[in-house]
């Protein structure tokens, strides 16, 4: 996607919230963190564009409307909706990086020194490869999951890594694997000063953008070696259908008390209640488990494709 698509992307946004959903110039400004001006412009664009006609003659408006049901239905900061490519099948990594990285440029363009955290996951990674270079050193990046598997491999989708080589800034990484070997292990772990002191940099952290895992044999959890399969069918056995940061959580979005929660080193979610949680997920698969974070109220913000979007209107 060009940039000239994502303007006109933009527009189509501005166009029906304005003409559709009758919002003042100023609210459009506050939704889409663009200035009044900025919103008269994408308004001109969208009329010189053909798309404002008896309604909005674009694929994004649909989007839109979906975007507005999910944002009210869950009191949500932002919700941004990208088409889903039928060319594509499941796989909408690419448009959700696009939307995601727009996202994460806004916050670090920023002057001000800014600490910001970062989950993991295929989409998580391609927003951070999308993101162009800025020069930021005065920010800090975070890890808020640990980066290696039981067997010592790397974690192949950690973009806190990535992200500050293209913005110069600091980084923090979580010294542990995602789920501990024991509850000893993970004790010890949390335990350590050095994982004190990361856990406190989280803190201070002012947004973090995270994936949101499916439990079942495709999840990757189970996948990259983090669960064995005794511990996935436990989770199963348990009704998990997805996890934030690896802690696993049912259909409503209530954390579950596993063996393998109980061994889970990310830090923990009801720290971020305070925090602005944005989620970056999607594919039909997903579906249930971004349900599950929304009904939890885990998630402050959501980018999304039209798919989930879809199911989650369905099934709100």
């Amino acid at each position: 996607m060009d940039k000239f698509e994502v303007k006109l992307d933009q527009a189509a946004r501005a166009a029906w919230l304005s003409h559709v959903g009758g919002r003042t110039q100023d609210e459009i400004a506050a939704q889409l963190g663009v200035s009044r001006p900025g919103v008269q412009r994408l308004l001109a664009l969208a009329r010189q564009e053909g798309l404002v006609k008896v309604h909005i003659d674009h694929p994004i408006a649909q989007c839109t409307a979906l975007s507005q049901s999910i944002r009210n239905a869950f009191d949500l900061g932002f919700c941004d909706v990208v088409p889903a490519d039928a060319d594509a099948g499941a796989d909408n990594a690419h448009y959700l990086a696009v939307a995601g990285a727009e996202r994460l440029a806004r916050l670090l363009e920023r002057s001000e020194p800014l600490t910001l955290s970062l989950g993991t996951g295929r989409s998580v990674r391609a927003m951070v490869e999308s993101l162009r270079r800025l020069d930021r050193p005065q920010h800090r990046i975070v890890s808020l999951v640990g980066n290696i598997a039981r067997d010592g491999s790397a974690n192949r989708y950690d973009g806190v890594m990535l992200l500050a080589d293209k913005t110069g800034s600091e980084r923090f990484l979580l010294p542990a694997p995602v789920v501990a070997g024991s509850v000893q292990e993970k004790e010890a772990l949390l335990g350590q000063p050095l994982f004190q002191a990361i856990a406190g940099v989280a803190h201070q952290s002012e947004a973090a953008f995270i994936g949101v895992g499916r439990i079942d044999r495709q999840a990757t959890l189970f996948q990259d070696h983090f669960i064995s399969e005794a511990e996935l069918e436990e989770l199963l056995e348990r009704e998990a259908v997805g996890e934030l940061l690896g802690w696993p959580m049912n259909a409503h979005g209530e954390l579950i008390d596993c063996s393998t929660s109980w061994r889970v080193t990310s830090l923990p979610l009801s720290m971020f209640r305070n925090q602005e949680m944005v989620a970056l997920a999607g594919g039909r698969s997903k579906a249930p488990a971004i349900l599950a974070a929304l009904r939890g109220g885990w998630l402050k913000s959501l980018v999304t494709d039209e798919q989930v979007a879809r199911y989650i209107v369905e099934h709100a």
